[in-house]
């Protein structure tokens, strides 16, 4: 597989033909570590050797730049260069390395144009990689910017970048591809250069192995998205080859191959939250790993959201797990909705489980209910106990705060209940309303999900490993009566219903004032005012498919579903 031409190579296939230029040339020698480390001051702010460069988290690191921290994507840009002169052709050299097990690609663009993915391999001894891209589409106020991709795990080093104008002239070098992106039917290839539109999309142009068929070819600039049938298998190897795609010049690829494989292998599918868990322990002291991509194919429903880094908290019948998603892979999600088909890899953060997502799951429905698991402070307190229900949406009745005043975070407060007293409810979630707001006063059930203090060792009190209920919102905090519907109140029929449902209610404590109707998107498709709990509701106009009906007395809502034929 032919993926980037090392710099000796492509001087070799330009010498004779045309004169080249070097546009920049910058090896960051003059940058150390003691020049602007601090990230929050941004960065490289203190850095004079580099006129003309901008970035966003990126900093010296010993002679090189590295962007992005454990945690937040960075990227760097160079100054404005005129690559006009000589056709827009030019060749990009430069080093890099990402570090360790971190997840990243690579992002080039050229005037925000991006031109290529590339897929650094890691290096835990220094050792960079030299790439060279022939690119074209250069103008008299060219920028070309290097990004790490994922925000999570983001950090590149990058080194040495040395631009080369290419004077007019023949472009000798055929295009090749860089990167693919598997997605069941489809397969987006990119190239190191922008293609001729024919050529790159006639789909004779383009096989793959184990009998699927390439029946389209969409070109856009250097990507080419390819329709596939039948659909490709989950955890197989393929090898796609190109042939007789050409470059805007004129250069034709012959038989260029590139191997990738479709998803995760059987072996490493997991049916349910337990099985997740079931891979890596929680109790031993391990931060980092193998860094495994599974795929979580069973649905689970969302029961806790925060912004902060676009945490959740998932649950299904057998388990619940946090969800750590800074670049927001998932993307929004309410508490309530189901989501199947969910990639990532399972990491344990001194003892806290967690998953990071690779790929968006596929959303199946919203409103969902969890019911959270009635606990008692005792139980809390008991990590032998907790340590079988870490995450979960669990509740406690009847306890008393030991503060007054207003919730700040991170904090643990200490309550009591039934003579235990202990500092068992923290304010995680730093974005939810709970913080600032008014610490509650005599007795109150509170609900949350259950957070491990990820502090396995700790020498200090405060902090000490346990579990923790972690409130979502001040909805979690009620007294008296609660809960006094549910779905087993409701029936609808006939389901599957064709013209009508009949909606009834036998909970004389639940008053139905108000019926919703949304489809799987979670959009409202009928709304209707109600004065009886035996309601007759027309659903002749509603397509096929399935549909969600909340229903609400002004207090509280119940949720239940039906299919239209």
């Amino acid at each position: 597989m032919k993926k980037f031409f090392f710099l000796s190579l492509v001087l070799c296939a330009v010498m004779g033909l045309s004169a080249q230029t070097v546009i920049l040339s910058e090896d960051f020698s003059a940058i150390t570590d003691s020049t602007g480390y601090a990230y929050a001051t941004g960065g490289m702010d203190s850095v004079t050797s580099m006129p003309g460069w901008t970035y966003e988290k990126a900093y010296p690191a010993n002679g090189k730049v590295k962007l992005g921290t454990s945690s937040v994507k960075g990227w760097l840009k160079t100054p404005v260069l005129d690559l006009s002169d000589n056709g827009g052709q030019f060749i990009l050299n430069f080093d890099a390395m990402r570090w360790k097990n971190d997840q990243s690609s690579l992002n080039v663009f050229v005037n925000d144009v991006q031109y290529t993915v590339t897929n650094m391999p890691n290096s835990e001894n220094g050792v960079f990689e030299h790439y060279s891209l022939e690119l074209n589409g250069g103008t008299s106020t060219t920028t070309i910017k290097f990004e790490a991709v994922q925000a999570g795990n983001a950090r590149f080093f990058i080194d040495n970048v040395v631009v080369i104008s290419q004077a007019a002239g023949p472009d000798t070098i055929a295009p090749f591809v860089t990167a693919v992106n598997p997605n069941a039917n489809i397969l987006a290839v990119t190239f190191n250069e922008l293609l001729d539109a024919t050529s790159a999309q006639t789909a004779a142009n383009y096989s793959l192995d184990n009998n699927i068929n390439v029946t389209a070819a969409a070109l856009n600039g250097s990507e080419v998205t390819l329709t596939l049938s039948p659909a490709m298998t989950e955890g197989l190897d393929y090898t796609l080859v190109v042939n007789n795609v050409a470059d805007t010049a004129g250069n034709v690829i012959v038989a260029d191959t590139f191997a990738f494989t479709y998803g995760v292998s059987p072996e490493f599918q997991v049916a349910n939250i337990a099985e997740l868990r079931s891979k890596l322990s929680c109790v031993d002291l391990v931060y980092d790993t193998s860094m495994v991509e599974y795929k979580l194919t069973g649905e689970v429903t969302v029961t806790a959201t925060a912004a902060y880094n676009n945490q959740k908290i998932i649950q299904d019948a057998t388990g619940a797990i946090l969800i750590y998603d800074p670049g927001n892979v998932i993307g929004a999600l309410d508490v309530g909705d189901n989501i199947k088909d969910l990639y990532g890899k399972l990491t344990n953060y001194y003892g806290l489980l967690e998953f990071q997502p690779t790929q968006p799951g596929t959303f199946v429905s919203p409103f969902n209910i969890i019911t959270p698991l009635n606990i008692t402070l005792a139980q809390l307190d008991d990590p032998d106990f907790m340590i079988q229900h870490q995450s979960e949406l669990i509740k406690l009745h009847n306890v008393t705060f030991a503060a007054t005043g207003t919730f700040t975070t991170p904090q643990a407060y200490e309550i009591t209940q039934n003579g235990v007293t202990s500092p068992a409810v923290q304010t995680y979630f730093r974005d939810a309303n709970v913080v600032g707001a008014d610490i509650p006063t005599g007795e109150v059930n509170i609900t949350g999900f259950s957070y491990a203090s990820s502090r396995i060792g700790s020498q200090d009190a405060a902090w000490g490993f346990r579990y923790y209920l972690v409130p979502r919102s001040m909805n979690d905090f009620t007294t008296g009566i609660e809960n006094y519907v549910s779905a087993a109140d409701v029936t609808v029929t006939p389901n599957p219903a064709e013209d009508y449902v009949r909606i009834n209610v036998t909970n004389d404590k639940f008053q139905m004032n108000h019926i919703f109707v949304f489809n799987v998107n979670g959009e409202v498709v009928a709304a209707e005012n109600v004065t009886s709990n035996a309601v007759t509701l027309d659903v002749n106009d509603l397509t096929s498919g399935m549909y969600f009906l909340r229903l609400s007395d002004g207090k509280v809502n119940v949720t239940t579903k039906f299919i239209k034929k």
